[in-house]
């Protein structure tokens, strides 16, 4: 299987960021962060979520496998009181209770053990405090990545395996992020769906944001050799296209988003 690949994050902002940045505050509204609480987020990227807690006036803390993200995290941030740490989702650098909510925006269906993240995330939230994640809904709201693992699935057996273990994510179902709420131990699991727009210039935009190599996408497009990444090109520029001229194009995404009340701490 392809990895997801984390290390050039100006090529990670044309990739997923584009997107990022416009699902970031309807998250921060969902999970209900307020003022001057301290709130983290887990897996922070490039800092589109950590900023629009920010925005939010509350206390915000990004943390990041990915030195580089961090680095780039903490260029992209005006506001210095917003801090950034490297370190391991599956065990955070922090106190038991440091955070009156724990937020974490697509990155938890990349850990290695999704359960053990979401015990961590609540073991630095206070009880009675909020952890809430939203991830893809591969099923059918991955819209401009559906796009191209759909011709990859009928080129390239690959491509067919790497496609369908992504979308048969328990967690990119309806009601799988919900379930795992539940299995942890949350109070009070509530979900909705969200929404973003991923919007591109042109054809060109769009494919290139796959040539980044970042991300399980980009690193399995970059690792085909050239005959294979051509003929993938032409059948997902046909698939752009749709008959139409070449342009502007809006693809509409939906996510499953969770929150859960933290009943008890974890030990």
């Amino acid at each position: 299987m392809t990895t997801f690949v984390a290390t050039n994050p100006e090529a990670y902002e044309a990739y997923v960021g584009r997107g990022s940045r416009h699902l970031a505050p309807a998250f921060v509204r969902f999970a209900g962060v307020s003022a001057n609480e301290r709130v983290l987020d887990v897996g922070c990227g490039t800092g589109h979520l950590t900023r629009a807690i920010a925005a939010a006036n509350a206390r915000a803390t990004g943390i990041d496998l990915s030195p580089s993200y961090v680095d780039f995290a903490r260029r992209a941030t005006a506001d210095e009181e917003v801090i950034f740490d490297v370190g391991d989702a599956l065990d955070l650098p922090y106190s038991d209770g440091a955070f009156e909510r724990a937020l974490c925006m697509l990155a938890l269906d990349l850990l290695p053990d999704p359960a053990r993240g979401l015990h961590e995330f609540c073991r630095v939230t206070r009880q009675g405090g909020t952890v809430a994640v939203v991830v893809n809904n591969f099923r059918c709201g991955w819209t401009p990545f559906s796009l191209l693992w759909d011709a990859a699935a009928v080129l390239d057996p690959d491509g067919a395996a790497i496609r369908d273990e992504m979308v048969s994510k328990p967690l990119g179902w309806p009601g799988g992020l919900a379930k795992l709420f539940g299995a942890v131990g949350f109070a009070n699991v509530e979900e909705e769906q969200l929404g973003a727009i991923f919007e591109y210039h042109s054809f060109e935009d769009y494919w290139s944001s796959f040539l980044t190599g970042q991300g399980k996408t980009g690193s399995y497009v970059t690792d085909l050799d050239e005959a294979q990444r051509s003929e993938l090109l032409r059948h997902v520029k046909a698939a752009y296209l749709c008959g139409m001229m070449d342009g502007p194009r809006a693809f509409a995404t939906s996510f499953w988003a969770v929150r859960g009340e933290v009943s008890t701490q974890r030990q």
